[in-house]
């Protein structure tokens, strides 16, 4: 799939890549999934989470689950590896009760996590929560309906026009693959190997969830964001339909 917007866009990230103390690793075998899974089980502490596919969730497809500790970001290839990429470790750290996860609205995730993958995602920071109780003591007023990441990441990244550019030419060049609307498809999450663009892409987002939890946090304390974000998860996994659809746009909490 070939189009010159999206080359000119590729040209530009490759001159705006990542800061070099943030890199990007691509695991596709079971030893990596094993030991960069094994360091972020022992260092306990708090670990970004965020997925690609098609249609995510029950009735679709997981093909990327991607991690951040804030200092390194790592992409675990599920379509490559398949179940071995939970039994190597990912299961164990998504299950785990003591590492915290810090995501942005579970639900979709941790429903095809569950249905395809005999994996539940627990101890989870909902960072879709913080935004909207952000908003709701801020500005004193309460949406009915909740943030997507891209405007939570507006938000977060006001003030910082540089760092906001970077991030809207990694989100364009990748949406242009994979999204529909834009004459993307969302197959290529499968096709490997996996594309440069796919990969700034996907570690774009998980590594700001850290750092949007700790400025958030005031606004949705942890204990009482994980009591929220367990619910929603627990209603949308055991729900007769696919956690997707207009509905999950309606404020739950």
């Amino acid at each position: 799939m070939t189009d010159p917007a999206v080359d000119t866009l590729a040209e530009t990230l490759d001159a705006t890549t990542l800061d070099p103390d943030t890199p990007i690793q691509l695991l596709d075998t079971e030893e990596a999934v094993r030991r960069v899974t094994g360091e972020l089980l022992a260092a306990g502490t708090p670990v970004a989470v965020d997925f690609e596919g098609r249609d995510l969730c029950r009735a679709g497809k997981l093909d990327l689950m991607q991690l951040s500790n804030g200092t390194r970001t790592w992409l675990i290839d599920v379509t490559t590896l398949g179940e071995a990429a939970f039994s190597a470790g990912a299961r164990e750290l998504l299950e785990s009760k003591t590492v915290l996860k810090v995501g942005y609205d579970g639900r979709a995730d941790a429903d095809a996590l569950w249905h395809l993958h005999k994996t539940k995602l627990a101890n989870l920071y909902d960072v879709q929560v913080a935004s909207c109780k952000r908003q709701d003591m801020t500005e004193g007023r309460r949406d009915r309906v909740v943030h997507g990441l891209g405007r939570a990441m507006d938000v977060f990244l006001r003030g910082d026009r540089a760092r906001q550019a970077v991030s809207a030419v990694v989100k364009d060049a990748g949406r242009r693959l994979f999204a529909p609307e834009l004459g993307g498809s969302y197959d290529v999450w499968a096709e490997r190997p996996l594309s440069e663009t796919l990969i700034e892409y996907a570690g774009n987002d998980v590594a700001l969830l850290l750092e949007m939890r700790e400025a958030w946090e005031r606004y949705s304390p942890t204990a009482s964001n994980v009591v929220i974000s367990t619910a929603r998860i627990t209603l949308a996994v055991n729900g007769p339909r696919p956690a997707k659809g207009r509905q999950m746009a309606l404020k739950d909490f």
